[in-house]
């Protein structure tokens, strides 16, 4: 099967010939650009074009006391850490006096000629921006205040909702119409290990709308629309999956996030892009530190161990998509990929 083929049918919840990868995706990267104001070893300062100042910055202490750097998998450049410097809407009346991001019809030609070219090679193309919930606190207000006005006053964060989304649907809409996009990847972690940011019934009111929106836009123009949030989401997936996502990741047990429970519960509605996970204890608690250690350490055979569980778990039936591959090429890294392309092939043995 080509690579497009094969996403289409996990995502209708058909069997390919093997598990997706994302070796079958290309991506046309996001419809937020960035103004780089300063940068140097290990930082960048940057604009949004909502007027927001933000530091990716290297966290230099991330991963060294379980020596990932130099034993694991990963490269620092892989722990970027994102701070927001300064939001674009301090006070309310800020909201009145700033401008939205607009389509670059530059941006599209060039987008549209390259999907063109990833078509023809058979990838499943994606447009990716940040979800409703994410772009309130990451662009316009911070979080702390943002979930504030949650509480405090909904009307006004339906406004700031609005204002942030809006214009980022406007965007994709015009790039699945002109560049034939195949989904639009919506990305903001909705929580941490604990739980969700906010109550079901505040994402009912104040985020559902405008995911539902964004879901039946994306739609009627002919692309799935995926989501990727961290943290513990299971309070809000039933009405995540009402509001008509397709796809959901990264069901990481270190957001306490149960593979089998997702899918049973869920594996029939939605389709499942997994990292790399492991069976989780009956009490829903884990060790994080060998997690930790599983996913970007250097001990093979437990990497495969886990990739057994996390196939055998999500695969059958189809509705299954895989994120956590190798890139690089040591001797452990091939043999993961091996273990991977000998897995990864339908009919899956349970």
């Amino acid at each position: 099967m080509k690579p497009i083929d094969r996403v289409y049918a996990a995502l209708y919840h058909e069997e390919p010939d093997k598990v997706p990868d994302p070796r079958d995706f290309a991506g046309l990267g996001s419809v937020i650009k960035r103004e780089i104001i300063k940068q140097g070893p290990g930082f960048k300062i940057w604009r949004s074009p909502f007027g927001s100042i933000h530091l990716d910055y290297v966290n230099p202490s991330t991963g060294v006391s379980s020596g990932v750097f130099q034993h694991g998998w990963v490269d620092p450049e892989n722990f970027v850490w994102w701070f927001n410097i300064a939001p674009a809407v301090r006070w309310p009346e800020d909201l009145e006096r700033i401008e939205q991001p607009t389509l670059d019809y530059e941006d599209l030609k060039k987008a549209k000629k390259q999907a063109e070219e990833m078509h023809k090679k058979g990838y499943f193309v994606i447009l990716s921006h940040h979800t409703a919930f994410d772009t309130g606190w990451r662009f316009v207000r911070g979080l702390k205040q943002w979930l504030t006005d949650i509480v405090r006053d909904p009307a006004f964060a339906r406004k700031v909702v609005e204002f942030g989304i809006k214009p980022q649907m406007e965007i994709a809409n015009a790039y699945i119409e002109e560049a034939h996009v195949d989904a639009v990847y919506v990305y903001g972690d909705q929580g941490t290990p604990e739980g969700p940011f906010i109550s079901p019934r505040a994402y009912r009111e104040i985020i559902y709308p405008w995911d539902r929106r964004l879901a039946e836009a994306y739609h009627k123009r002919g692309a799935f629309y995926f989501i990727h949030s961290h943290g513990y989401i299971m309070p809000l997936l039933e009405d995540m999956i009402r509001a008509g996502f397709d796809a959901v990741n990264p069901i990481s047990p270190l957001c306490r996030m149960n593979l089998a429970e997702v899918k049973e519960k869920y594996g029939d509605k939605i389709t499942l892009y997994t990292d790399l996970s492991v069976e989780m204890p009956p009490e829903g608690k884990i060790d994080t530190s060998r997690y930790t250690r599983i996913l970007y350490g250097s001990d093979i055979k437990e990497k495969v161990e886990a990739l057994t569980y996390t196939v055998r778990t999500a695969a059958p039936g189809g509705g299954f998509i895989f994120n956590r591959i190798a890139r690089g090429h040591t001797e452990d890294q091939r043999l993961y990929m091996k273990a991977w392309e000998r897995l990864r092939r339908y009919p899956v043995s349970t």
